[in-house]
């Protein structure tokens, strides 16, 4: 599986599953939909709360990630996170570009 097919399969199931949504991909990295592609979080806990980074999926970390993401379409786990409307806030609008 390529890294685009991943994003594709993942992408729709998050669509599916709608707004606040995130793929489980481990305990720290997370997957949502922005609106028009597969975005990345890093998770933190600490003690002042949870804190949020972006994370770029860029293709080193597919070739190391490969055949646990793969695994984990097996069996995926996914949850229903409040803050990925503000995440979404942050992106640029859809037609930005346009």
């Amino acid at each position: 599986m390529t890294r685009t097919e991943f994003e594709e399969r993942v992408g729709t199931i998050l669509r599916d599953h709608g707004t606040g949504t995130t793929a489980d991909l481990t305990d720290e990295l997370v997957a949502y939909w922005n609106g028009h592609a597969v975005a990345y979080v890093l998770l933190h806990e600490t003690a002042s709360g949870a804190n949020y980074e972006d994370f770029v999926m860029d293709d080193a970390q597919w070739t190391s990630w490969r055949s646990w993401l793969e695994a984990w379409m097996d069996s995926p786990t996914f949850s229903v996170r409040p803050e990925v409307r503000h995440w979404m806030s942050e992106e640029p609008p859809a037609d930005a570009d346009s």
